[in-house]
């Protein structure tokens, strides 16, 4: 079951990422973030009336440290959109993001069989492709830079609910998601950025809330029921951006990059299945 509430979460951040996208691009990232991460925090809390909770306070700890990673990921990932495609900053993100939580889930005790770590090492294998499948233009820096940025925050974002108790309920992706709103207002201010989106893209924004509360929600009953998988399955979401910024925004996607993505994937199934 923590592979697919793992799996469940991914899909649920690559449609938050897609309503990101297009509210970003109407009237700026910190603006879309700050809604988006508010309404998350509402959905996640919402959860709790079917969801049991007796939450700790290092639950709470482990959930505030997780929204600093997830607003730093989420405005890294979107800022990156703006300047490269989602064939760059993906893969870079789901390369880092995998590796962090992975690594903690094994620190914390999880066994590591052989075919995981080979399925690590063939998902790094895969980036290696991807970033090397053309010209290195200023876009792809900047994708490079942006992504590895995102997958930072992300990785440490999902690191840091590793460990949190099956009676916290939602209450630690709530704690991440005010967190992370609160972060993002704060940048917001800092660079004198629109705080609240105007007109239509509010309604993008609150999409983009639903779906990226569901994803913690998600990835909190993932990692609470098998971690190694869930840690896994949960650093997906990138490969759904690919598909979305494919089919729904046109990015241009390269033969070499094709294999490169499927060598990650590739990776992370074998992760999974050891």
């Amino acid at each position: 079951m923590g592979a697919l509430f793992g799996a469940l979460s991914s899909l649920s951040v690559g449609m938050s990422e897609m309503f990101g996208r297009r509210g970003a691009r109407a009237t700026g990232v910190l603006a879309v973030s700050v809604v988006s991460q508010g309404v998350a925090a509402l959905a996640a809390f919402g959860m709790l009336l079917w969801l049991p909770s007796q939450p700790t306070w290092p639950d709470l700890g482990r959930g505030a440290v997780s929204g600093v990673g997830f607003g730093v990921g989420m405005v890294a990932y979107l800022g990156g959109l703006m300047r490269s495609s989602a064939t760059v900053i993906a893969p870079m993100v789901a390369t880092v993001t995998v590796v962090i939580p992975f690594g903690a889930a094994v620190a914390g005790g999880a066994e590591m069989t052989l075919l995981a770590a080979l399925g690590v090492g063939v998902a790094l294998v895969g980036l290696l492709f991807i970033t090397t499948g053309g010209s290195v233009g200023s876009g792809m820096r900047a994708g490079l830079l942006w992504g590895a940025i995102s997958g930072l925050g992300y990785g440490v974002g999902l690191a840091a609910l590793i460990g949190t108790s099956s009676d916290s309920g939602s209450w630690p992706a709530v704690a991440q998601r005010v967190v992370a709103c609160l972060l993002t207002v704060v940048a917001a201010m800092v660079v004198r950025s629109p705080v609240m989106p105007r007109g239509a893209v509010r309604w993008v924004a609150l999409w983009s809330g639903v779906f990226g509360g569901i994803a913690s929600v998600l990835y909190l009953l993932g990692i609470q029921a098998d971690v190694l998988p869930a840690a896994v399955t949960g650093a997906m979401f990138p490969a759904v951006s690919v598909a979305i910024g494919r089919f729904v925004f046109g990015d241009r996607v390269r033969p070499v990059q094709v294999l490169g993505l499927g060598l990650v994937l590739t990776g992370v199934a074998g992760v999974v299945a050891g």
